[in-house]
């Protein structure tokens, strides 16, 4: 079947081609004015211009003429011609209606043979049907078999879709019941898988909270550890203070001594200048000397307990560090399994998110409410550790600094030692009447005896070491020496 055409295009042509021809008469006309103005401007360049500058310009000229003109020539041709085209086209009359009658009448021969195909099909099939009903009708035995046959037929359908109904409504049930027991096996795994949720979280809940409690009394047993620790530090520090006190007076009580020392040789000089009684004075000094050799040894082995008790003091404090270090690095280990622990419940919980969400949207609720909530403790838990850390840094700078300072301390001590046996290894011309310069051989560890006991707390300044006591404080040590040498 052809389709028939449409007049639009042709129309749309024609349009064009008259706005086509109107713009080629405008542009003539334009050239021929713009001719004109450029023949005038020649005129003028040739008047107003010398005759040297024209000569120069003249072949330019006539190239620009000769080019503008073959231009010109060109396009008057080109719209000559296409004014002829369209001068023709314009006199042929419009195809559109002839060839829609063509088409029309292609269209009716095209039917009318369709018409005639099929009146030949149709006679022929009559004719058939004729043959057919006078077979029939000479064949009335024929016609009841056929009767016959259509009623078989008409029962072998009827039993056949019977069948077919009962084995469809059959097919239905077998499908309803495969599709109801198929449901009541998801409802029933879905209903195990959400009870086993359920335990799941219920035993991380359980062992949630254990590790909470457990968490709970390590930082407890931490606390109460760090308190004891410190208190028994405390103690530490007040016997040490103690020991110095107790130093100080017996040092103070050596000082008493020695002064007595030192007024009963003055005596003794005196009574030898004066020549009183030799024998008298001879056993007075022998009484005098060895009462203060006693109190002296007693008040050298309180010396001796004290610096004891420092070394002890000391050990004690040794001993309580690494206890206390072992302790701390224990406290650290079970706080980081017990973190570590956590981390794996956590990661339990979130393993459970991945149920369907049909058939457990609220368990999916809670896990993730747990979840925040032990994300939450876990901040908590890891803040908590790291203010446990910074105790244990401190604690353990206090308990360096105490080791240090018991170092030092030990130090003078043995340091005061070897300058006591130095003086006492004094011959006795060099310690009797000596001049105050000779006193400078006293070594800087006796000046420093007396802060050592005090502890850091006490700081006795250079100068007074320079005062008339302290130089008091050395006559009687080097007359102690001398006594003890002497002996």
């Amino acid at each position: 079947i052809v389709a028939p055409l449409s007049p639009v295009p042709c129309f749309s042509r024609q349009r064009e081609l008259d706005a086509t021809a109107t713009v080629l008469a405008n542009r003539q006309d334009e050239s021929e004015q713009s001719r004109k103005r450029l023949i005038e401007q020649s005129r003028e360049f040739k008047k107003n211009t010398p005759e040297d500058l024209r000569k120069q310009v003249a072949p330019l000229l006539k190239s620009f003429q000769g080019e503008i003109d073959a231009l010109s020539k060109r396009s008057k041709e080109a719209e000559a011609a296409f004014l002829n085209v369209y001068k023709r086209l314009i006199d042929v009359p419009d195809p559109v209606p002839a060839l829609d009658l063509g088409q029309q009448l292609q269209l009716k021969v095209q039917r009318m043979h369709d018409i005639e195909t099929e009146n030949q099909k149709l006679r022929e099939t009559l004719e058939e049907y004729n043959k057919e009903f006078a077979e029939v009708k000479n064949q009335e035995v024929t016609i009841k078999a056929l009767k016959e046959k259509i009623r078989e037929y008409e029962q072998t359908l009827k039993n056949q879709a019977e069948n077919i109904a009962l084995e469809k409504e059959q097919k239905l049930q077998n499908d309803f019941a495969e599709k109801e027991r198929k449901l009541q096996e998801t409802q029933m795994s879905t209903a195990s898988k959400l009870e086993e949720a359920e335990q799941k979280v219920q035993t991380l809940q359980t062992a949630l909270e254990k590790t909470r409690t457990e968490l709970f009394d390590l930082k407890s047993k931490y606390d109460e550890e760090t308190a004891a620790k410190a208190d028994e530090i405390e103690m530490i520090m007040t016997d040490l203070e103690r020991a110095n006190q107790r130093a100080e007076v017996a040092q103070r009580e050596a000082e008493t001594l020695r002064e007595q020392l030192s007024s009963a040789n003055k005596s003794l000089q005196l009574a030898t200048q004066i020549q009183k009684a030799p024998d008298v004075e001879q056993a007075i000094e022998v009484l005098t000397r060895s009462s203060l050799e006693v109190e002296l040894a007693a008040k050298e082995r309180e010396i001796a307990q004290l610096v004891e008790d420092v070394q002890r003091l000391q050990a004690s404090l040794t001993k309580l560090r690494e206890n206390s270090a072992s302790q701390i690095s224990q406290l650290e280990q079970q706080l980081s399994a017990k973190n570590s622990t956590l981390k794996q419940l956590e990661e339990k919980l979130k393993g459970q998110a991945d149920y369907e969400e049909d058939a457990s949207k609220p368990l999916d609720v809670l896990l993730l409410e747990k979840n925040r909530s032990l994300q939450s403790e876990n901040t908590t838990l890891r803040i908590t550790n790291s203010d446990l850390s910074g105790r244990c840094a401190e604690l353990q700078v206090q308990f360096s600094e105490a080791v240090s300072t018991m170092a030092e301390q030990k130090q003078l001590i043995t340091r005061l030692e070897q300058d006591l046996s130095t003086i006492q290894s004094i011959q006795r011309p060099d310690a009797e009447g000596a001049s105050e310069h000779h006193l400078e051989k006293i070594p800087e560890p006796i000046k420093e005896a007396t802060a050592l006991f005090y502890g850091k707390s006490l700081k006795i300044q250079w100068e007074v070491l320079d005062s008339p006591r302290a130089r008091t404080i050395s006559k009687h040590l080097l007359s102690l020496g001398c006594l003890q040498f002497k002996n």
